[in-house]
């Protein structure tokens, strides 16, 4: 039996588990069709309704960290409906290719308003405005031995002076040069206290000679440390002391952390990282699997952000997500 396909390029596969409205609190009228649903979601967000607030991210966080199977998490959406999501970790089913696919831990999942403003995730429920929303790690198990499928993992020493030869890259490019230009053309540098990277890909995912986006998070994880060490140069006898630098990623295994805090970054835990946002901080967002602007933008007014080419605004880029 041939092994399972991951995800594209070996990303991890997330399914959106069970949702519904709260059984008995008081409601909103609902509207007739999906239509008038997505029309009175862009009302309220053109009103400056916020689809993000700390309050709600860290409510539904809380609630997820202690929760297990058959446990609800209650959502709020930004109409005022309050949405159930049910946790079924554990769940297990054998999928078209003969493997067993396991539900894993969950986490939570930010919609951009253009996923919902456009409608496009199935089911009734789906359609009500909740711009945060549950998922669980799709795992896929062999059926007999119920091992885990699981890609091999580079060796340390490799991952780690990969990392540190691209580091040296980055200090000697000229894209690097021209980022430096441009910052020290910047006649008054806010006061920066860290930096915070969302989504930089995993850098020791052996592929086993399929496409991999480890170079890519090679050039992310470096481009930081350089980043870093450029505003301490600048930045020290200002704020008197060193720029701390994070991480969010779901999607680092053990390895990716170990190299990682070599190079002095800490890691955190989605979605902690939205949370230790503020105005001194920099947020570093290239390809991310989640609405990082829309996200930070209405939870805090960051020092700075840097984001990759901008394609088509009215597509969403991330993991591959079903919904049950």
């Amino acid at each position: 039996m041939p092994l399972p396909a991951p995800g594209d390029d070996g990303q991890v596969q997330f399914m959106f588990t069970v949702a519904r409205l709260t059984p008995g609190s008081s409601q909103p009228r609902r509207p007739e069709n999906n239509e008038e649903e997505m029309l009175k979601c862009m009302q309220l967000y053109k009103l400056g309704v916020p689809l993000y607030t700390r309050e709600a991210i860290l409510n539904a966080y809380g609630q997820l960290k202690v929760s297990k199977r058959g446990d609800v998490i209650k959502v709020m959406a930004i109409d005022g409906t309050s949405v159930d999501f049910i946790i079924n970790t554990g769940r297990v089913w054998v999928g078209a290719d003969g493997y067993e696919r396991e539900l894993g831990k969950p986490r939570l999942c930010f919609m951009p308003i253009q996923r919902l403003e456009s409608g496009v995730i199935p089911n009734q429920v789906y359609t009500i405005p909740c711009s945060i929303r549950v998922a669980h790690r799709v795992i896929t198990r062999d059926p007999i031995t119920k091992e885990r499928f699981e890609y091999g993992i580079t060796a340390f020493e490799k991952v780690r002076l990969n990392l540190f030869t691209t580091l040296h890259f980055w200090r000697n490019s000229p894209y690097y040069q021209l980022l430096r230009h441009l910052l020290d053309e910047y006649p008054k540098m806010p006061r920066i206290t860290k930096i915070i990277g969302f989504d930089c890909g995993s850098m020791s995912r052996d592929m086993q000679g399929q496409p991999s986006n480890n170079s890519r998070a090679r050039y992310q994880h470096a481009f930081l440390i350089a980043l870093k060490e450029y505003l301490d140069a600048r930045n020290f006898e200002n704020t008197g002391q060193e720029i701390r630098v994070y991480v969010q990623n779901e999607t680092y295994l053990e390895r990716d952390i170990e190299v990682i805090r070599q190079f002095g970054v800490q890691v955190l835990q989605d979605p902690e990282g939205f949370l230790v946002i503020d105005e001194e901080t920099v947020v570093v967002a290239c390809r991310p699997e989640c609405p990082v602007r829309q996200v930070v933008a209405d939870l805090a007014m960051p020092a700075m952000m840097i984001w990759d080419h901008e394609r088509d605004p009215t597509k969403v880029n991330g993991m591959p997500v079903q919904c049950m």
